[in-house]
């Protein structure tokens, strides 16, 4: 099984922190760094099911660089500096 990883990033903003995905305009807020990469996990799970149900996540996927994603790759998150 191929596996995907998308590189994400949390920062400081005006209102507590907001975690990123590079690549994908898909965000997580919260009061701590914690609080905002786990706001951005559960918007990226509900993210992929959304277009996966639609059949559209390789599809969109592919707009945003990432080619040959198929069904069957796994996608997780890797937060980074």
């Amino acid at each position: 099984m191929e596996k995907l990883t998308l590189a994400a990033r949390v920062a400081p903003d005006e209102d507590g922190y907001r975690a990123t995905i590079d690549g994908l305009v898909i965000d997580g807020r919260g009061d701590t760094p914690g609080q905002a990469q786990d706001d951005l996990v559960e918007k990226f799970v509900s993210w992929i099911q959304a277009r996966d149900g639609e059949g559209k996540l390789e599809a969109e996927l592919a707009e945003v660089g990432f080619a040959d994603v198929e069904e069957s790759t796994e996608l997780e998150l890797e937060f980074v500096e």
